[in-house]
């Protein structure tokens, strides 16, 4: 009794340790209530079985109906029979706040707010590690085998969110660990027998725990690549980025990262750093912005300028580039690409709607290849003088704002920029007045007050606290430029590289956003290089680019003037002047179309009425852990079932192929093999429910088995009088065994021959698993 109840705390200790890493991700604690209970009945009910020694199979059983009951009663309480028993309006209750919580997790970004669907899977996550702990270490025996229900909740929020676990939760789980190592021999649930403690035996584990507990806490902070942050790290098993986790906020955990290991290196021809673009994003719906890797082309060969991109004339120049700590599917590529060499032709394809280059894996470290690009060279004259974009299919999506758009961005942008002249100096003006001193760029205050890059909510606090970075400027630049009428987009990739080498040595200092141009040479591109920015569309020049970062010193030539004001004069300033003229109430853009959402038109230079903006086709939806949630849980279950199912039977022949190689072993010590050989004739007895009685002799216990399994008694006969010399028999007596492997195997044959559930339960169930040997 008292090695059960000790096993039942320490199973109740170690899933209570291991819930820590889960408030990383799991907002306030309203879920703790249900998880722990879920943890309490499940070890309960297992104890029960075991206190009234019921068969063993049935205490697993008895774990996961007590599991049925507390979410019945917490959660399907509704549709359940009394209340308390499940019907099959429960199971479709418990099926749907499965979808439930799979959305939250796939539309919402993490940490995940209080929902009673993610109570629900927190509760059913954690009674389903506790039954896997509790019968791994308690009826198999298996401490360490154990542990893997631990890291199952340790693994989860750190796939889900990069740093979210954090020291705290990685203490915890180890410490986990521990109890379940330490408690497992306290309370005999071992293989071996229990020895004495030795003298000073728990100072020294108190000592080793300490240990343990203080590399666990050091090494994060110490090991390079140990703890990431994500741009493009935060990522799944495949190389695809954890749920919720965008390139926008992932830009901004690439700033903050502690660790600056070179992401990639590459060389130019001209010997000069240039401006690398990973991925652009152009649906702006959703909590988090993600780019569409849809409509790809496989023949990469055919990579160049589409009707979207006309790259036109440009200085050309080539480019090597070889990735290093990379773990992103899309390329970095400078801009615009034409060709793309050194790749293997398997799993590319590269995106006619921004020249993007996709792979179906994470490429290896070492991924080299050559790109060739012209560079455009659009001018201000050009680009002022650029007629107003058209309103076709393909431009339509890029003009399309959600529902949720913050009213603040939209009047900002009609108050900043709706009386410039032109869209080239509507776009000038947003970038002034975002570069200007109104607002201040940090990386650390979104994080701290809860508006990290994200979707329209991050921009609305944004916009209030007037403080970011580049992924809260870019997406605000190109949601106003929306609502003006300007087709745009955000792009996410790296600013000119600010170290040249293979080391982080040429990093800018902590204190400048992006420091100075790199020395000619290899360039090594580092984490805080990373930078997103908006792309504006211009009849003529295509996707043009434009800096309203604030500290950003690439800025391109024919963006570095002012806008003008609408008697044609230019707004002298560097970036830090208002644009001037006095505000209106409806936007008058002169060279663009409104925006679809906008009852009052716009003043047109020309008579000709702006046609409405045909309306985009729905995006399609996104298969992500909405739809393989549910399909990796089953999966993840059936194996563990099918594990614990087969678990029995192959420890149990493990140990049966044992002792027939010591017992068939020639050179052996006589007294070893018939033990061996009477050590299975004994457990063969227990899995068939004959076991022998404390105080039966071998040669009374042969009897009876012989009258059990006539067919078997010769054998049992050698085998008796094997251990009888083993176990008296003189030591300085030479005799040699008259058993071997045969006999055991012929008792086998007939214990297994007689039938029944007995003999399914031998081969499957052995009882003699459980048993200390």
């Amino acid at each position: 009794m008292r090695a059960l109840l000790g096993l039942a705390g320490t199973v109740l200790v170690a899933v209570g340790l291991s819930l820590v890493a889960l408030t990383g991700v799991l907002d306030g604690a309203g879920w703790v209530p249900g998880a722990l209970l879920a943890a309490l009945a499940v070890v309960a009910a297992t104890t029960t079985s075991r206190v009234l020694r019921l068969p063993g199979p049935l205490a697993p059983l008895f774990g996961a109906g007590a599991l049925v009951l507390v979410l019945t009663v917490l959660h399907l309480r509704e549709p359940a029979l009394l209340g308390l028993v499940p019907t099959p309006g429960s199971l479709a209750l418990g099926a749907e706040l499965w979808r439930e919580a799979a959305g939250i997790v796939a539309e919402r970004p993490a940490p995940y707010p209080e929902a009673a669907a993610l109570a629900f899977v927190a509760a059913l996550a954690t009674g389903a590690v506790t039954l896997f702990v509790d019968t791994v270490l308690v009826a198999l025996r298996l401490p360490g085998v154990s542990a893997l229900g631990v890291l199952a909740l340790l693994v989860a929020p750190a796939l889900v969110l990069p740093e979210s676990v954090g020291p705290a939760g990685t203490a915890a789980a180890v410490l986990a660990a521990l109890v379940l190592l330490g408690g497992a021999r306290r309370f005999g649930a071992v293989r071996e027998p229990r020895t004495a403690a030795a003298p000073g035996s728990w100072p020294r584990a108190l000592v080793v725990g300490a240990g343990v507990l203080a590399v666990t806490l050091l090494v994060p902070g110490l090991v390079p690549g140990f703890v990431n942050g994500a741009f493009p790290q935060g990522s799944g098993p495949a190389g695809d980025r954890a749920s919720g986790v965008g390139p926008l906020r992932a830009v901004g955990q690439d700033l903050r990262s502690a660790e600056q290991l070179p992401r990639l290196e590459y060389r130019t021809s001209t010997d000069e750093p240039e401006l690398l673009r990973v991925l652009t994003l152009a649906d702006f719906s959703g909590a988090e912005w993600f780019p569409d890797a849809t409509g790809l082309d496989p023949q990469l060969d055919e990579l160049g300028p589409t009707p979207l991109h006309p790259v036109g004339d440009g200085p050309e120049r080539s480019t090597a580039v070889e990735l290093r700590d990379w773990s992103e599917r899309w390329l970095p590529l400078p801009w615009a690409p034409v060709d793309v060499a050194g790749l293997d032709n398997d799993g590319w394809a590269w995106s006619p709607r921004d020249l993007t280059v996709h792979g179906e894996q994470v490429p290896p470290e070492g991924t080299a290849y050559e790109v060739r690009s012209i560079v455009p060279e659009p001018t201000s004259a050009q680009l002022r003088e650029a007629p107003a974009a058209p309103d076709s299919r393909e431009l339509a999506p890029f003009r399309e704002l959600p529902g949720d758009t913050p009213a603040a961005l939209r009047e900002a942008a009609r108050e900043r920029a709706g009386d410039a002249p032109t869209a080239f100096d509507q776009a000038l003006a947003l970038q002034e007045w975002l570069r200007s001193d109104e607002f201040r760029y940090d990386v650390d205050a979104p994080l701290e007050q809860g508006y990290d890059a994200g979707g329209m909510a991050s921009l609305e606090e944004f916009l209030a606290v007037r403080t970011g970075y580049a992924g809260h400027f870019a997406p605000a630049m190109a949601v106003m430029a929306r609502d003006l009428g300007i087709p745009a987009r955000v792009a996410v990739g790296y600013l000119p590289a600010t170290g040249s080498g293979a080391g982080p040595g040429g990093a800018p200092e902590a204190d400048e956003p992006f420091g100075d141009p790199a020395d000619p040479g290899a360039f090594a591109v580092l984490p805080r290089d990373a930078h997103a920015w908006p792309e504006l569309w211009f009849e003529g020049s295509g996707w043009v680019r434009f800096e309203p970062t604030p500290g950003t010193g690439d800025l391109p030539g024919y963006a570095a003037e002012g806008p003008q004001d609408g008697d044609g004069q230019s707004q002298e300033g560097e970036g830090t002047a208002e644009p001037t003229g006095e505000p209106t109430d409806a936007p008058t853009p002169a060279s663009t179309a409104d925006s679809p959402d906008e009852d009052a038109s716009s003043a047109e230079p020309t008579a000709v009425p702006t046609p409405e903006v045909p309306a985009a086709p729905e995006p399609e939806e996104d298969a992500g852990p909405a739809a393989w949630l549910p399909w990796l849980a089953g999966f993840l279950a059936a194996a563990l079932l099918a594990l614990l199912a087969a678990l029995p039977r192959l420890l149990r022949s493990r140990r049966r192929r044992r002792r027939m190689r010591v017992l068939g072993d020639e050179q052996a010590p006589a007294a070893q093999r018939a033990l061996a050989g009477w050590a299975e004739v004994e457990d063969l007895g227990v899995d068939h429910g004959l076991g022998r009685a404390a105080a039966e002799t071998p040669r009374a216990y042969v009897d009876r088995l012989g009258a059990v399994v006539p067919a078997a008694a010769a054998p049992l006969g050698r085998l008796g009088r094997d251990v009888e010399r083993a176990l008296y028999a003189p030591g300085t007596t030479a005799w040699s065994p008259e058993a071997g492997p045969e006999d055991v195997a012929a008792l086998r044959t007939g214990l297994a021959g007689r039938g029944g559930p007995g003999a399914r339960r031998a081969r499957w169930l052995p009882r003699s698993v459980t048993t200390r040997r």
